[in-house]
């Protein structure tokens, strides 16, 4: 399941909390965002304590394919549908921000992580795609300036696109190292295999509770980890989660741009070095009873239909937070916690969304920041479609889970069933070997499903993923799956 990019992690070996701390702000989560926070705040001498509940760079920002765009799909088109065109102009200056601070970043520090200038391609030969296309270039073009793809250098069968020039590729865990490096240089306060287990509101400050054991006592609250773990203010309603998969490959074609298709089935691509490239797509909502064979199938399609002769290198599969209302939110986690600043829902575009976000990280800790509101109802048809999945995970799909004999159960494999009268969730390591967990979820307690191609168990309402021995990778759940033997 590991992406290309986990070659070049490095294991610092951090501390874990085993103390009391006070700190004016704790950041909960060492991901992209989070370490963006710490560097924005170590710049302005701010105090703070950074806590990851594993190894840092090991969720969402290690599995990312890092394709740094403003091109970002058709999520302009629906910003201006559900809300204005103004609203999907303001989104698109603020992701040029975000673009242009990671170069700026990158150029400062002289951090070494693989960057390429490039251009990007949104493209589709599909009708109805090629409608939305012109209205996207209607949108951007009063903001920046872009250039019709020319019919006769059509890629991959596109016949009308547009090309955003000024973009970037780069190495996504290079660069998280480079950001850590800075801050351990400067001697700030990191700890790893420290999770946040419980917070607890104290008048206008915070008592939050690491690893069941100690406690950080804090003024200011970060939570920049993936998705939102208080069930306060509905977040779970407001949001799902979506799952991509990608697949890189070694081939001799090259590619003069980066390139993402509007078409069905939706992918991207991108170069990866000079002998390979990197695609992805296939995306579905996380926990549904999707094939993930054909997801993977579909991308290694376009694969030889690009080169016949292409070689599969690596594959795995990734996992953004969605909001129902196409924007992404940044502000205080609710009314009570007015003090827990929320930074979620960018879609798949974190990179240009997190560092655009972190340049106004002085202005959300003293919430005089103008933010996206998610709200209940913005988007009728995937609200219902959350709902309903919400509902199968938590009642129906516990109707409909047989009894089974372990030894049915194919080795390396895994199987919700019925056994003793229990509903259970069975990994077989071996012929003799059984690992049983309780079919219940972490978060909100609903069931799991088995994805026999990551050899994950995966939720059926918010996409918290176990691995096969029941450990969490994505959140929103904090502890791993209940071991019943």
């Amino acid at each position: 399941m590991n992406s290309i990019w986990h070659k070049d992690n490095i294991d610092w070996q951090f501390p874990l909390i085993n103390d009391h701390h006070d700190t004016k702000i704790l950041i909960i989560g060492g991901g992209l965002m989070g370490l963006l926070c710490a560097y924005e705040l170590q710049k302005q001498g701010k105090e703070f304590i950074l806590v990851d509940a594993r190894k840092l760079v090991n969720g969402t920002s290690a599995n990312t394919t890092a394709q740094i765009s403003i091109a970002h799909d058709d999520l302009y088109y629906k910003i201006k549908k559900k809300h204005s065109i103004k609203k999907a102009q303001k989104y698109l200056a603020e992701q040029i921000k975000g673009l242009n601070h990671l170069k700026q970043i990158i150029k400062n520090e002289k951090i070494k992580c693989d960057y390429q200038e490039t251009e990007t391609i949104l493209g589709a030969s599909q009708k109805q795609n090629i409608d939305i296309l012109r209205e996207i270039q209607a949108i951007i073009n009063p903001i920046i300036k872009t250039k019709k793809l020319p019919l006769e250098k059509s890629l991959f069968n596109i016949s009308e696109g547009i090309i955003f020039s000024n973009e970037a590729i780069i190495n996504p865990v290079k660069y998280l190292n480079g950001i850590i490096n800075i801050l351990k240089n400067n001697n700030c306060a990191i700890y790893e295999h420290s999770k946040v287990t419980k917070i607890k509101k104290k008048g206008t400050q915070y008592e939050v509770i690491v690893n069941d054991k100690f406690k950080i006592n804090t003024e200011k609250i970060i939570m920049a980890c993936h998705y939102p773990f208080l069930l306060q203010n509905l977040y779970f309603a407001k949001m799902y989660q979506s799952t991509s998969y990608v697949i890189t490959f070694k081939t001799k074609k090259k590619l003069s741009a980066s390139y993402i298709s509007l078409d069905s089935p939706y992918y991207y691509l991108r170069t990866y070095d000079k002998n390979t490239l990197m695609i992805g797509g296939s995306d579905h909502y996380t926990g549904s009873t999707t094939d993930i064979h054909k997801c993977y199938y579909l991308l290694q399609k376009k694969i030889y239909e690009i080169d016949k002769k292409a070689v599969i290198l690596d594959k795995w599969f990734t996992e953004d937070s969605m909001a129902l209302n196409f924007l992404p939110y940044a502000g205080p986690y609710s009314k009570k916690h007015s003090n827990i600043i929320l930074m979620t829902g960018f879609q798949k575009w974190g990179f240009t969304n997190a560092h655009a976000i972190a340049l106004k990280i002085n202005n959300l800790l003293q919430e005089k920041y103008q933010r996206n509101k998610l709200a209940l109802f913005k988007n009728i048809k995937n609200y219902l479609k959350l709902v309903f999945h919400s509902v199968n995970g938590l009642f129906i799909s516990r109707l409909l889970i047989k009894s089974e004999a372990l030894k049915s159960i194919k080795v390396n494999s895994g199987k919700a069933l019925r056994y003793q009268g229990k509903n259970v969730l069975v990994y077989r390591a071996s012929v003799k070997e059984y690992f049983l967990f309780k079919n219940k979820c972490t978060h909100m307690g609903c069931t799991l499903i088995w994805n026999d191609v990551d050899k994950v168990w995966i939720s059926r309402c918010h996409g918290t993923i176990y691995n096969k021995y029941g450990h969490v990778i994505y959140g929103p759940g904090i502890y791993d799956l209940e071991r019943i033997n």
